[in-house]
């Protein structure tokens, strides 16, 4: 009787004891990324900004009372086949408890994660992925894009270059564009919001990736002198090889690169040369933050990784932060369902001072998470306008120096 007692107590013992145990163990988020290949500066602005996310999160507790922890995947050029092998790695085998992507816009990754139940998040909103995420929302109801489409936010850009005060010498735009479906959906919407608009569009040029040599793009936009060139290529070598040949024999044309001006590694390298260049991205204008607490969330960027916040940077630091209220919410942070219904239904309060809800498909559109329109200036990057329809009250638009 006395060796069963005590083999009843030892059993008692050691389960509380390897309870106790996974109580403590860290939260493990998926953090699928380009870290190596063509998107690797895209990949960069998305790892600060959930890294952020990661340490604000450790440093005020944890989430229910645990540490969070990244695990890390490396999805190379996003090919399909590497996407998918991503969702089962970090979901199947490491067991995550909610995934923080970047772009990969072509669909495969709702359908990779649209498996599962974990909180997927990521900076998409392609057209491609809304359109996977339409025929079953009830079976993609895990997954949260950060960002609209592309088309929207072309169209916001165009509304902004329409605006500056610029003496445009025409009505002619040129366009030029990547490959993928991020370029061309991005270039569609450019196009069509122009004709609507009356200008003419003298030139649209896909490109490969690896992009080096553009004489005879270059001789192309030069014989028709546009007095805008659009460049959407989410690469910087590429886009710089672009600017530097363009400024051997310039156009009057103001130009911008779009996302790509955004890229972590476009400003390090360009500096001053690219004074006059225009872009843009989604969320948090800067330098100077709308907020005193996204101010401070901006010094504290620039601190940790001696850059400012780009490529999606705070987008998806906010998405980290959206799925631990959520987890705080409900109390438990493996009961997908509720987290999921909980993300979907309720809005968040960013520190940017936007109230930010997903809409049905799964998106958080430009109506509350608005484009910053950005400009370099003096070697860095300067938001202009923060909306297509509010002009940014701390920095103007300057005539680039190769229009004077």
């Amino acid at each position: 009787m006395l060796k069963k007692l005590f083999f009843l107590t030892a059993v008692c013992f050691l389960g509380a004891f390897f309870a106790a145990s996974a109580w403590c163990e860290p939260i493990k988020i998926g953090v699928p990324l380009s870290f190596t290949g063509p998107y690797a500066a895209d990949g960069l602005g998305y790892f600060r900004g959930i890294k952020m996310a990661v340490d604000e999160v450790n440093d005020e507790g944890g989430l229910l009372g645990r540490t969070v922890e990244m695990v890390k995947f490396d999805t190379q050029d996003l090919a399909p086949e590497r996407v998918m092998q991503a969702a089962d790695q970090l979901v199947g085998r490491e067991n995550v408890a909610s995934v923080h992507g970047g772009w990969a816009g072509w669909g495969q990754d709702v359908r990779a994660y649209g498996k599962y139940e974990v909180p997927f998040f990521m900076w998409d909103a392609s057209l491609n992925s809304v359109s996977v995420i339409r025929q079953d929302p009830k079976k993609y109801s895990n997954v949260f894009q950060l960002v609209d489409t592309e088309r929207p936010l072309s169209r916001d850009m165009f509304k902004v270059m329409s605006k500056l005060p610029v003496d445009y010498q025409n009505k002619k735009m040129a366009v030029v564009n990547a490959d993928d479906s991020w370029g061309m959906e991005s270039a569609k919407g450019m196009i069509e919001i122009a004709e609507e608009r009356g200008w003419e569009v003298v030139l649209h040029e896909t490109v490969p990736y690896g992009t080096r040599e553009w004489g005879p793009i270059l001789t192309k936009i030069k014989s028709h002198n546009p007095a805008i060139i659009y460049v959407e290529i989410i690469s910087t070598p590429d886009l710089i090889t672009f600017f530097r040949q363009f400024m051997k024999s310039p156009t009057h044309s103001v130009i911008n690169f779009g996302y790509g001006l955004s890229l972590p590694d476009f400003i390090e390298n360009i500096g001053r040369d690219g004074d006059g260049l225009l872009g843009e991205t989604t969320g948090l204008p800067y330098p100077k933050a709308p907020t005193p607490r996204a101010q401070q969330w901006m010094n504290s960027f620039e601190e940790k990784f001696g850059a400012n916040p780009a490529a999606g940077s705070f987008a998806v630091y906010t998405g980290v932060m959206m799925w631990a209220e959520a987890v705080r919410s409900v109390g438990e942070v493996r009961d997908y369902q509720a987290i999921n219904d909980y993300l979907l239904n309720s809005a968040y309060e960013s520190i940017a001072g936007r109230t930010l809800k997903f809409d049905e498909d799964h998106k958080i559109s430009t109506k509350s998470w608005p484009l910053s329109h950005l400009q370099i200036q003096e070697g860095r990057l300067v938001t202009i306008y923060h909306g297509s329809d509010n002009k940014y009250k701390d920095y103007e638009f300057l005539t680039p120096p190769w229009m004077q």
